[in-house]
């Protein structure tokens, strides 16, 4: 189970001092170390997410974070697809988030809104798992989703220098 647990606690890891150049709107953009940016169906606003390639970063995911920007969030990346059994929880995690199940063509399956769990016992946190089997796993602020307009059907990509974000996107 993907389930965060105290064994799987690790410390974050450091960003490295490199810095990735993207094109947005005519515009070159820093993207950290560690990061990608993405483009969400019907949204000219690119999101730049931090990566959870790891076992150890999938773990962690957002715990402990204060804050997450308006246009930010995690794209966690499987190698291969997940079991719907397999969900999330937010134990430590101290922000309310969306959280989007995609299928390997980035085809959004499954939304959820998690509320933080602060319990001392991580097993007191519900799962949030998908409606069926999923490969990439996206979470931004709570309610961004709606506010949006993504739902269920929307498809969600990385960011193509050539191609701007937005409703007129399509692959």
């Amino acid at each position: 189970m993907i389930a965060r647990t105290i064994a799987q606690w690790f410390p974050v890891r450091l960003l490295a001092a490199g810095l990735t150049m993207v094109t947005s709107l005519g515009m070159a953009v820093e993207v950290p170390s560690g990061h990608t940016v993405l483009c969400v169906d019907g949204l000219s606003e690119r999101l730049l997410v931090e990566l959870a390639d790891t076992p150890e970063e999938r773990a962690r995911g957002l715990m402990e974070r204060d804050e997450l920007g308006a246009f930010k969030g995690m794209w966690f990346r499987f190698e291969r697809p997940q079991p719907a059994a397999n969900g999330f929880w937010m134990f430590n995690t101290r922000i309310p988030l969306d959280i989007a199940f995609l299928d390997q063509s980035g085809e959004i399956l499954t939304i959820h809104t998690m509320e933080p769990c602060l319990h001392r016992d991580p097993y007191s946190c519900p799962v949030y798992r998908s409606d069926a089997r999923y490969s990439n796993v996206l979470e931004v602020n709570a309610g961004f989703f709606a506010r949006h307009g993504v739902t269920p059907g929307s498809r969600v990509r990385p960011a193509n220098d050539a191609v701007e974000c937005g409703p007129e996107s399509e692959e």
